[in-house]
């Protein structure tokens, strides 16, 4: 009987990127292994354990997120497989997200809002945030695309007040409306506060995707921030399967294996349409904010500066919808929410959403959903009880 491979996993295991990958690397070990699964609790930026340096296993899955991470990684004799691409110079086999898929679907869903300004705002160091931006400017090529370089802004430098402030002015100066590509969800929520700083307005003014669908990142965003997801257990499997490989004498791969991202989660953050007219685009904002408090199309009117005629008129001709149907859909989206993250009474729901009457808000919701609200949230806890798992991990 053949010795059972020695396995370590030098993956974060407190961020939803390092989760996915170990829950696809713990499918696939389960089904062609068994392993002995080598894994610390760590950080993105935590040392590589103390065991590493002398590790005399069979393999190693990393994410190399560090120098002295990819210092230790480049000295081991063993096969090593690396799952991020942070430094270009690794030379190890490897499996990774596509990150030119990645920008290419950001652009598409914005290109697909009608924006025809466009803007990157990347992590200055990484090697795949530079990828990401190379792609989002060809995918974008027919428009107008501006990079935010911050290495060489003397305020991005100074310190991180200093450096949110520059980027804030840098949004202001933005032909609008723009859409704008973060690197990933933490730089996405950088750009959220930069907005807030110099009241611009997501998204009717500044719409926004990130990338990795953290979703806890993403709804704790004001508004609830789109994003590009990755397909994290594909990833794994990946790299696992390549690794079992690798591990039997299989010759490396000439080059790594890139996985493309999954359909991009649309959110609020994205969720409008690309708006020339500065009176349109103040009227959504206005639904956004207060359509759950049971405001009319008159009171959309007066904040608009327009006639009720001439504010439908605007609506029909740039959004081919009326203000009236714009102040549903606020009010369904948020209907949704809570009947899924809360345990709300039916008529608590329809009070929070704007509605004096729970009977008229059941009817309009079975209207649009072709279901009543309990049926709803009944069925979408289904769902995500059906979606729920967890990996299983061994430690030395």
């Amino acid at each position: 009987m053949s010795p059972r491979p020695h396995v370590a996993l030098i993956i974060e295991t407190s961020k939803t990127f390092g989760r996915g990958i170990l829950l696809g690397i713990s499918r696939w070990a389960n089904a062609h292994g068994p392993w002995s699964i080598y894994i610390d609790e760590r950080g993105p930026a935590d040392p590589p354990p103390d065991w590493l340096a002398k590790w005399d296993g069979h393999g190693v899955i990393v994410r190399a997120q560090t120098t002295e991470v990819a210092d230790v990684v480049r000295k081991l004799n063993v096969p090593v497989l690396d799952t991020l691409r942070q430094f270009e110079d690794l030379n190890v086999p490897a499996v990774y997200a596509d990150d030119r898929a990645i920008a290419a679907a950001a652009a598409e869903h914005l290109i697909e809002r009608r924006y025809r300004h466009f803007a990157f705002v990347g992590v200055e160091g990484a090697y795949w945030s530079d990828l990401r931006s190379a792609a989002f400017a060809v995918a974008a090529k027919d428009f107008d695309c501006h990079i935010y370089e911050p290495l060489s802004r003397r305020r991005f430098r100074a310190s991180w007040e200093g450096g949110q402030d520059d980027l804030a002015e840098w949004l202001c100066d933005l032909p609008k409306p723009v859409g704008v590509m973060a690197a990933h969800d933490l730089r996405a929520l950088c750009v959220l506060d930069a907005c807030r700083r110099m009241s611009i307005a997501v998204p009717e003014q500044v719409a926004i995707v990130g990338v990795d669908d953290d979703e806890v990142l993403c709804r704790l965003a004001d508004p609830p921030l789109s994003s590009v997801p990755h397909d994290l257990e594909r990833i794994g499997t990946e790299a696992a399967s390549l690794l079992g490989r690798l591990m039997q004498g299989e010759a490396p791969p000439e080059e790594p294996l890139l996985v493309k991202p999954l359909s991009v989660v649309a959110r609020r953050s994205t969720d409008s349409m690309a708006i020339a007219d500065p009176q349109v685009a103040a009227a959504m904002r206005f639904i956004r904010e207060h359509a759950c408090q049971g405001i009319r199309v008159e009171d959309v009117a007066v904040q608009a500066g327009l006639s009720r005629r001439a504010l439908e008129r605007a609506f029909a001709a740039q959004l081919g919808i009326s203000p009236h149907a714009q102040i549903c859909r606020v009010q369904l989206q948020r209907i949704k929410e809570l009947l899924t993250e809360t345990d709300l009474s039916i008529e608590a729901i329809a009070y929070k959403a704007g509605f004096n009457y729970p009977a008229y808000m059941g009817t309009m919701f079975k209207r649009e959903m072709n279901m009543t609200p309990a049926e709803f949230r009944a069925a979408s806890r289904a769902d995500a009880n059906g979606r729920r798992t967890s990996p299983t991990s061994r430690r030395p």
